[in-house]
């Protein structure tokens, strides 16, 4: 590893009347970040934009985002800045709240919905396009009718090809991960459990 110190004493290599050496100059490189090489960073790194990764990135931590507390109303539409996030759902508003889906501007744009309730809802939970086959749904949820005593208590409901709405009916709890494919596709996995058949996929 390179010798790197922090910034104090790199400031103290200049200060007034100072002669810097040269393995202090070879020190000041090193401390510095490159943007063509390996970087070992040791302390925390805090950025207020986006950070683009074309790589894996390994970590021996964790990766943490702090979780959003949606509001319920009728219509909330979401955003590109919660992409990445925990969105919770706390309850409902109307009989049928919508969350909009906004069409995808990168592949991979994701978003973790979860109903944080503590008891099950009566009203349903509709994840729709912003209009008319804006988007399309792939993959499945899992779906749990707490009602049933067989197993018709528990299938996977698939999106039909041009689907482009999904609704959780009287949701006693769901956790749905959407995750974009293309530019006009998010594909959804995740479970979602009621008193009645949780799932239903359709089109606006």
């Amino acid at each position: 590893m390179p010798a790197t110190v922090n910034r104090t004493t790199l400031k103290g290599y200049f200060d007034p009347g100072d002669e810097p050496t040269s393995v202090q100059f070879q020190t000041l490189i090193d401390s510095l970040a490159s943007t063509n090489e390996a970087n070992f960073l040791t302390g925390s790194q805090h950025m207020a934009d986006a950070l683009h990764v074309t790589g894996s990135i390994r970590t021996s931590g964790g990766i943490n985002s702090v979780p959003v507390i949606l509001t319920p109303a009728a219509s909330v539409t979401l955003t590109a800045a919660q992409a990445g996030k925990l969105l919770l759902i706390p309850s409902t508003a109307t009989s049928d709240d919508e969350y909009v889906l906004p069409t995808p501007t990168f592949l991979g744009q994701t978003y973790n919905i979860a109903w944080s309730g503590i008891a099950a809802d009566a009203d349903d939970v509709l994840f729709v396009a912003s209009s008319a086959d804006a988007i399309t749904f792939t993959g499945g949820v899992l779906q749990f009718d707490t009602d049933a005593t067989d197993a018709s208590g528990y299938t996977i409901a698939f999106p039909g090809a041009d689907d482009d709405k999904l609704t959780i009916v009287n949701p006693e709890s769901f956790d749905l991960t959407f995750t974009a494919t293309t530019l006009t596709n998010y594909h959804v996995r995740g479970y979602a459990m009621s008193t009645d058949t949780a799932v239903a996929f359709g089109d606006l």
